[in-house]
Parts: C-alpha cells; structure tokens; sequence
C-alpha cells in the first residue's frame, strides 16, 4: 500500500469550514479514484494545520493522483481561499499497519 501525505496551512478562522469542505467534498471525491484505500484528516484547530493522508493501492493509483492531476488540482482549489501558505505534498510506502 502507499500513501500521500498533505500538510496544509490553514486559516485558523476557517477551519471548521475546511473540514465541512472535506466531509462534504474531498474524501467523496478521493474515494472514486482507482485504488483509494482510505483518508485521513489530522488538524490543530489553534493553528489551522492540517495533515491529510490519503492511501492507494498501488504506487501507479498514488501517481495518478499526484499534485499534477486533474483531482488533485480540483480539491486544492477549493481550498486556496482558506490557506495561509503552500500545501506540502510527501509520498511514502506503507510499510506497516495495525
């Protein structure tokens, strides 16, 4: 399995809404790319860090739909008004899991 890691800087004010966004828009439309596995969310609401993980199959389904893809450019642009920097974007293998 593999997995992307986004670190999102969020406005601290507009959290709640980027959390809504995400129920309500990112993780349905993660969940129809070939190979989704899971998402997860992890946010420090003081701030407006946001950590998303999403997991895919296989490393061919986690590349498409790297930074460069139609999906991912589509779910980020509905955040950029709520950001306060530039999202982070890491890949990784999944090496172990409970």
């Amino acid at each position: 399995m593999y997995a992307r890691v986004t670190i999102t800087p969020i406005s601290p004010y507009r959290v709640e809404e980027a959390i809504h966004l995400a129920e309500q828009t990112t993780m349905p439309a993660a969940s129809k790319q070939p190979g989704f596995k899971g998402y997860l969310m992890l946010v420090d609401k003081s701030n407006g860090m946001a950590i998303t993980i999403t997991f895919w199959q296989d490393e061919n389904d986690r590349l498409c739909t790297s930074p460069g893809s139609a999906y991912y450019k589509d779910s980020i642009s509905q955040l950029v008004p709520m950001l306060t920097g530039a999202p982070v974007v890491e890949d990784y293998d999944v090496v172990l899991q409970v």
